[in-house]
């Protein structure tokens, strides 16, 4: 492969940052493919975001929540998401919940999703070699520039700007629930603030599922870590709020 180079765009996507870098090499790849590819990913992002958003009152959720708008309903989207999401509710014996709190809200499982779903459209415009950011869920293709791996850095929830730990990875999610990215947000079955761990980290194939057992995972507890080791593909580690690492095997 000869030489490469990096494009990088951020932008503030469904209440955080989107980050696309892409390492394909350029007398391969049309620099204004990689626009388009880049402009499609955040339109995407920009249009589950409409349908999803709690915050937004046109979104289908918020209609759903005020009784105008029928689940059955909904746009297929929609639909398939809850079903996601009850399917998981059953997993985990009630531990996820997108209705814990008295209304709908499946934003523990949308972003997750929503990223893996927009980074797709990647793929389809041809690119081989790219990694996607949405809010502390990262999602890698092929290789970065130069390396045979993608180094990922996991923030240190217990430190402001800190990281407590690196990992690479070849290919596949890495998905991080807790407080470093978006403050205290988790609450457990009852309702209650979730706060045995200050974050939980889970690797896989899939962001959705990554994204969705890390979420899992913060909620249930001292025994989260174990709940998604029975998911062969996907590994966990949390830390504590003292900034001590707890790999799933140690959990």
């Amino acid at each position: 492969m000869s030489a490469l180079h990096t494009v990088r765009r951020r932008a503030d996507v469904m209440g955080t940052v989107a980050s696309i870098h892409v390492h394909d090499d350029p007398s391969l790849v049309d620099p204004r493919l990689v626009d388009d590819a880049i402009d499609a990913v955040l339109a995407e992002l920009e249009r589950l975001e409409a349908m999803f958003s709690t915050f937004r009152p046109t979104s289908e959720i918020s209609r759903v929540n005020r009784g105008e708008l029928d689940l059955v309903d909904c746009s297929p989207e929609v639909i398939d998401v809850v079903d996601a999401c009850t399917w998981l509710e059953h997993a985990s014996g009630g531990a996820f919940d997108i209705r814990a709190r008295g209304r709908l809200d499946p934003a523990g499982f949308v972003k997750g999703w929503a990223a893996e779903r927009a980074s797709r459209l990647l793929v389809e415009h041809g690119l081989e070699h790219w990694y996607l950011g949405v809010g502390g869920d990262i999602v890698v293709h092929g290789r970065p520039a130069g390396r045979d791996c993608w180094t990922i850095a996991i923030a240190d929830p217990t430190k402001r700007s800190a990281v407590i730990t690196g990992i690479t990875v070849t290919g596949g999610a890495v998905a991080t629930s807790g407080t470093a990215e978006r403050g205290g947000h988790l609450w457990d079955a009852s309702g209650v603030d979730a706060d045995t761990w200050a974050s939980v980290t889970v690797i896989g194939p899939s962001l959705t599922w990554a994204d969705a057992f890390a979420t899992t995972a913060c909620a249930m507890g001292p025994g989260g870590l174990d709940w998604v080791s029975q998911f062969d593909e996907y590994q966990a580690f949390a830390v504590t709020h003292q900034g001590t690492l707890v790999n799933t095997r140690a959990a």
